[in-house]
Parts: C-alpha cells; structure tokens; sequence
C-alpha cells in the first residue's frame, strides 16, 4: 500500500508532475500513450522475445528464451528508452498496467538498472521487492488518475458493479480497480479476492489470494486478519458465493456491537470477488450502478 513505502513522496510527485505533463488528468479512459510519451519512451513494433527473432538466436539459448518468453510480461530498456510488452497478455486492462509499471521504473532515478524484466510475480501487489512495490504503486497512481479514483467512487453506491464502471472509465482490469477501490474508499469498506474453486467442500473452503480495506473499516473493524483458508461456516458472508439472496453478515466492531455489513459480490472464470462495507448516512444519496 501507499502509505508503506518509504518513497512514496517521491512518487507521489513524479507521478503528478507526468500526469501533468502528459495533461492526462481528466481524460477517460487513462491516456497511456501520452504518459509513456511524456516520460520519453517508446513503445516497441516488435516484442524482445518474439519467436521469430527467438529462431535467429544461436541453438543453446532458444531452450532458454523460450522459457523466458513465457514468464516475462512486460520490460523496460532504459538505455534505448523502450517498453516492450508481452503480445500474450489478453486483458487489455492488464497490459495497460503493465505499460505503467515499466514507465514507472524508467522515471524513479533511483532505480538504476539499465533493464527491469517483469513477470507475473513481480507485477503481484504482495511482492516484497522493493523496487516492483513502488513500480506497482506508481502504475497505479497513473492508470487511476491519483486521488481522481476515489473522488469519483464516493458519488456512486458501493457495489461490484460500481468497480466495474470505473475499471471501464478508467482503462483498468476489474482487479485493478476492485484492489484500489477498497485501499482508497472514504467509507467502510473492505474487500477479498479469493480462488475460483473452493479446496473443499465440507464445509466449503476456499483459498484467500489478498485482502483490502479503507481506513476507516480499520477504524471500525480492526485491521482484517481473514486466514488464508477461509470456511464458510466461520464467514457467513461466504453462503454469497453459493447463494444469490445473501447481501448481508454481521460483523462485531472494536466496540463491541454487532454491525449489519452489506455484501456484494463478483465472480468471474479465474477468481471470486467479495465487496463488505458498512452503510452509513449520507446528506446526499449516491448515483446508483446497474450492470446490463
């Protein structure tokens, strides 16, 4: 998160001066190509391990390259100012956060290596590299605009649906904006990402990839400590995943009290998406957000 990092005021800044440079803020969806203009890069026609130049390359390294060429998503040549792309990543959302991130090496001056090769676990939000955590973070500021993300969030209901809205406005993946809206929320908010298919049945059991929440749900709440492997008869909440007519679980704050916690969720081929928050009066009612 944001708040974790050492450099995050550097960041924050350089972050804002490209955006600014690039005169991205308030253009929709994100403009990628001007921000990756505006920090002085180019993008590459042709993919560094694309399998026709893998074919000229002498016959004991084709075994390597290959293997490579399937981990590697996303690089960046800093000594020739070039971001390359895997032409493999399919979400379109996703290979714009990749675009980001490397954009993000090239404008921290402190991170001096001439080349940053990423794979699928360097891009992780959980990685514990520091140099691919504020990479991350970077990218993240610049695909959602900043503080513009969650300004728009807290005029619309909260929902899954609202995510989805904003992951489309913004040229993000759901995921993306499912992990920013829960960390940059103004309300109670908290949210998990679980695996598809749940491990077990009796009870139904499913493995926690990562956990989100807003400050204020920490406020109310706690800091989340959901394990790894969570059962649905110890999270009621859990029954959504199975059962459409659940929107609601009880959750008991730091005071004591049991709160009524609404609950929303979205589930796609690859994982489940689970949304809690606490309603809590508005002088003003949200726009309301319906998927077709």
């Amino acid at each position: 998160m944001w708040r974790e990092l050492e450099s995050a005021r550097e960041i924050n800044s350089r972050v804002d001066r490209l955006l600014r440079v690039a005169d991205a803020y308030g253009r929709f969806p994100t403009p990628v190509e001007d921000i990756i203009r505006a920090a002085e890069l180019t993008e590459a026609d042709d993919y560094v391990l694309d399998e026709s130049l893998i074919k000229k390359a002498p016959a004991y390294l084709r075994t390597l390259l290959r293997s490579a060429k399937q981990k590697i998503q996303g690089l960046v040549d800093r000594r020739a100012r070039v971001v390359h792309v895997s032409p493999a990543i399919e979400n379109e959302g996703k290979k714009r956060f990749v675009r980001m991130h490397e954009t993000v090496h090239h404008i921290l001056p402190h991170q001096q290596d001439l080349l940053y090769a990423d794979d699928h676990e360097t891009l992780l939000r959980t990685t514990n590299r520091l140099f691919e955590r504020e990479a991350n973070q970077g990218a993240a500021e610049l695909l959602f605009q900043r503080k513009h993300f969650a300004r728009d969030a807290a005029d619309l209901e909260i929902s899954t649906a609202t995510v989805s809205l904003l992951a489309n406005r913004y040229g993000s993946s759901f995921h993306a904006a499912f992990h920013r809206y829960a960390e940059s929320h103004p309300g109670v908010v908290a949210a998990i990402v679980l695996e598809r298919t749940p491990r077990s049945s009796s009870p139904p059991t499913w493995r926690r990839e990562e956990f989100m929440s807003t400050n204020k749900w920490n406020e109310r709440f706690g800091q989340p400590t959901w394990p790894t492997m969570m059962r649905s008869d110890k999270y009621p909440f859990l029954a959504a995943l199975d059962f459409c007519g659940v929107d609601q679980t009880e959750i008991r704050n730091l005071a004591g009290d049991v709160d009524a916690v609404k609950v929303d969720i979205l589930q796609t081929p690859y994982r489940n998406f689970i949304l809690l928050w606490f309603p809590q009066r508005r002088l003003r009612r949200p726009l309301q957000v319906r998927i077709a």
